[in-house]
């Protein structure tokens, strides 16, 4: 044996046992059936996770066959992580336990013109109250990001920022992700799926591609920014463009559309209401984006043939007003008889979810280590992105 290949094995088994409970109470037989461990085994690392206060044990079993047991459950708050989304108009920070609870979430608003030292300085102040407990604080922003680099956020007007001198102020953990793709890594960790396509529509448009099980990231880290497509438009982009999709796409398009009919809403959330009361001009404008995401979505299953759809930012709001015409409409223009019916749905976490996926970027790590976050620095190392969902020895495996 190799060093280090006993406690390699002693962290696979506590993953093995942890990935098991994650999807509902077992017991110590259960477990040893399902993992092909030992009994003796399970009980020894059952034992270890129960002295962490990582599981707790719950009501006692009678089966009609075989001995009495205890059912084993994830505990819950046990472990959370922070997640954060800088966005365009504000900023969400929220807690998220190992479970996907969140736990509590705060949002405030900000000038556009705020910078990141600004944003972040802020975040940082909200977040020191809650040091220490957390693994750490991921957050994700509207734009290409490759490590600790955002490269171009175009609706921020940010562009090839080194962030890593003003996430060294943080006295915890940091990752940084795009939106789309942290959105699309906790849609995969908590609900599973080989191929999926996470879309987050607001301010801009944004797509986190699954595939395989991996995410795509692409060459540059810029596989997924579908919103800069070029189309027939003559709109300008923040991006410095004219005609790219988010233009005809984005929720701004929307109030825009919205206000030239004559409606009087003044932002997005007077807008749904207006549509959650009824009114004629809101139900048209957001029928007429239902349309336009439906044919979008019919090109997106060409390019990608995801298994499932899945619709967040605040769009995620919106989609009880948009659903009937964004089915109709990729029913209408979609390419393969099966992509009629696409399986599309809101996110359920409606506008947190990208917060919550910077959060998912530690909560996964966790799970890949089996729990033993500290136990080791050295071989603790490397960055979320390493786990393979779909592979053998991989969460999701």
């Amino acid at each position: 044996m190799r060093k280090g290949d006993t406690q390699e094995i002693r962290r696979l088994n506590r993953r093995a046992i942890l990935a098991h409970l994650r999807q509902g109470p077992l017991t110590r037989a259960d477990l040893s059936r399902l993992t092909g461990l030992a009994k003796s085994a399970v009980s020894r690392l059952v034992d270890e996770l129960l002295q962490e206060g990582l599981l707790e044990e719950g009501a006692f079993t009678s089966p009609p066959v075989g001995r009495p047991g205890t059912l084993l459950h994830l505990r819950p708050g046990a472990r959370f992580a922070l997640g954060a989304e800088l966005g365009v108009e504000g900023t969400v920070l929220l807690a998220l336990d190992w479970r996907g609870e969140v736990l509590w979430a705060k949002e405030w608003s900000h000038p556009r013109e705020a910078g990141p030292r600004e944003r972040l300085e802020r975040l940082l102040q909200e977040v020191l109250p809650h040091v220490p407990g957390p693994l750490g604080l991921g957050f994700t922003l509207p734009g290409v990001v490759v490590e600790d680099r955002l490269l171009l956020a175009p609706n921020l007007g940010w562009k090839n920022l080194d962030l890593r001198p003003l996430l060294s102020h943080f006295p915890l953990p940091t990752a940084l992700e795009n939106d789309a793709k942290a959105s699309a890594l906790s849609e995969v960790f908590f609900h599973g799926e080989a191929n999926l396509a996470y879309l987050v529509l607001s301010t801009g448009l944004g797509i986190g591609v699954v595939s395989d099980s991996r995410i795509l990231r692409g060459a540059g880290g810029a596989a997924g920014e579908l919103g800069h497509w070029l189309g027939q438009g003559h709109k300008p982009c923040a991006c410095g463009r004219v005609g790219c999709l988010e233009t005809e796409l984005g929720l701004g398009a929307l109030l825009e559309h919205y206000r030239s009919l004559g409606g009087k809403a003044g932002d997005l959330e007077a807008l749904l209401q207006q549509a959650k009361q009824g009114e004629a001009l809101a139900l048209e404008a957001i029928h007429h984006l239902g349309e336009a995401l439906g044919r979008f979505l019919a090109n997106l299953a060409v390019a990608y043939d995801p298994a499932r759809v899945v619709i967040g930012g605040k769009a995620a709001e919106f989609f009880p007003y948009l659903e009937q015409s964004l089915r109709q409409s990729l029913a209408a223009h979609a390419f393969l008889e099966a992509h009629r019916s696409l399986p599309v749905q809101p996110s359920l976490y409606g506008h947190l979810a990208p917060a919550v996926g910077g959060a998912s970027l530690f909560l996964v790590r966790f799970f890949e280590l089996g729990g033993l976050w500290a136990e080791s620095p050295r071989r603790n190392g490397g960055r979320y992105e390493e786990v393979a969902f779909g592979d053998r020895r991989g969460l999701g495996a």
